[in-house]
């Protein structure tokens, strides 16, 4: 769900407190508070999940954060203050449940909340006017700005600026040069950079990639390419044979590749649900595989090319992780736990496990266990990750975790042993896959963390974290590659 391009205000909560959300919501939007709210279209958890509420917080015009017991001990709702506070948006505390001591963080001990406990009519009513009184000041500050002023060369004194004015051009023109130079020396070996990656042609895919036997990467990596709204696109390791390969209305993402890499899986938005689709990479031909009319994700193929494993959300309950027969048929619930979201299965490379996250929201733990869904196991009690994984041979597993806008790539044994930080770090690297080989991974990185959210493109590097290469350079975002054959 984009946000609308009128003011708006983003909604901080707890899950705990979703009736409560809900009821403030739709007081506000009666009376014509334009309120954005993350589980709108969109699945919790997921890395296009956590990619609106930070694009959603940064163009909002303040944040509603309600407070409760719940909210006080979340996590993700700590995590969108410290966002909101770092992007200077205006906080509006909500008082909605339980006692003040519990309930407001000290970080909004000292901002004046509205209370909802007692009279909620009353409160509502005098939050409504608090936020279009804001709105009110705020839209009168955004004024047209000014027409330049074109300079009149004829009434400047040159005698009187000339000297001053030829030695600061020098100065200048020597700084400039000297910053080139620094900077062109330190980046020159650090990432390689390509090209512009096309937007408006589909190029042929070369069937013949780099030979594994030189150690340079081969295969291909599809990803989610944000060309007109979320798609699906394909390019080669070494960075050749770049290919759109979806072009519809609906929002496309999730894509894997199947075990010969001449097909692939994705999860096509379908407004409030969200089914899985099958791609003939040769051809184009869509065909959809489930009919499910829930929100489904992540969806990965079976190394015997036999099964695919997916998450299934129902409604406002918790994740599940499902398996189903590689033409669809035969759905079925292979895992889940009451209160906690079980998501973003992959395979081991033999076919006789499965990786998944187990959590909630942001908070989640990685587990492996058997094909037939039993026997849990926890691989490292000191991973938080939102979930996204992936698991190759030289029993290795990568995965990404962080705050917001500071995510690292990392790299374990898949026992869990070894856990280590392999990506550069200030990049922002996240949704990590390893190559065929295990030698390589593909990652999504941000060239301009700081000031450009569409600075998202996919690179690659040897899993020492080495030879960082960057395979896409376009103006939108390129993220949640997988690595195939």
């Amino acid at each position: 769900m984009n946000p609308s391009s009128a003011p708006y205000f983003f909604i901080s909560y707890s899950r705990e407190d979703k009736s409560l959300q809900q009821k403030v919501v739709l007081e506000l939007r009666e009376r014509g508070i334009n309120v954005w709210v993350d589980i709108e279209n969109l699945i919790p958890g997921t890395p296009a999940w956590e990619r609106e509420v930070e694009r959603s917080i940064r163009g909002a015009a303040g944040v509603i954060a309600l407070l409760s017991p719940s909210s006080n001990n979340s996590e993700w709702v700590r995590r969108e203050i410290s966002f909101a506070e770092a992007n200077r948006k205006r906080i509006f505390p909500v008082l909605v449940h339980g006692d003040e001591n519990a309930s407001i963080p000290l970080r909004l001990s000292s901002h004046q909340h509205v209370d909802l406990r007692s009279n909620f009519n009353y409160g509502i009513s005098y939050l409504s006017e608090t936020l279009n009184d804001f709105l009110g000041v705020t839209l009168e500050r955004k004024l047209p700005r000014q027409k330049k002023k074109i300079l009149d060369l004829s009434k400047i004194n040159y005698k009187k600026i000339g000297l001053p004015g030829l030695i600061a051009v020098i100065g200048v023109a020597c700084l400039g040069g000297l910053i080139f130079a620094v900077n062109n020396f330190i980046n020159r070996d650090s990432v390689v950079r390509p090209s512009l990656t096309p937007s408006d042609i589909d190029p042929l895919i070369t069937e013949k990639v780099t030979d594994p036997s030189t150690d340079e990467p081969f295969g291909k990596i599809i990803y989610t390419c944000q060309i007109q709204g979320d798609e699906i696109c394909i390019i080669n390791a070494d960075g050749s044979g770049w290919k759109r390969l979806t072009n519809t209305s609906f929002a496309s993402f999730n894509a894997s590749l199947s075990p010969d890499g001449g097909k692939a899986v994705y999860v096509v938005s379908q407004g409030s649900t969200s089914e899985i689709h099958e791609l003939d990479i040769s051809n184009g031909k869509s065909t959809q595989l489930t009919n499910l009319n829930k929100s489904l994700g992540s969806p990965e193929i079976s190394p015997d090319d036999q099964f695919i494993v997916f998450h299934y959300r129902s409604g406002n309950d918790n994740v599940q992780l499902w398996l189903m027969n590689r033409d669809g048929s035969n759905p079925y619930e292979l895992f889940s736990e009451s209160g906690r979201d079980v998501h973003d299965g992959t395979w081991s490379p033999d076919g006789t496990q499965i990786l998944f996250a187990y959590g909630r929201g942001e908070n989640n733990k990685l587990y492996t266990m058997d094909f037939n869904g039993r026997d849990p196991r926890l691989l490292n009690e000191s991973i938080d990750t939102r979930g996204r994984s992936d698991w190759s041979h030289g029993n290795l597993i990568v995965l990404d975790m962080g705050d917001p806008f500071k995510h690292e790539v990392y790299l374990m044994n898949d026992d869990g042993s070894n856990l280590q930080q392999v990506s550069p770090t200030g990049m922002n690297s996240q949704g990590a896959s390893l190559s065929p080989d295990g030698k390589w991974i593909a990652f999504t990185a941000y060239t301009n963390v700081t000031e450009d959210l569409n600075s998202c493109e996919i690179f690659i590097m040897r899993v020492d974290g080495t030879d960082v290469r960057q395979l896409t350079n376009n103006g939108y975002c390129d993220y949640q590659p997988r690595w195939g054959n």
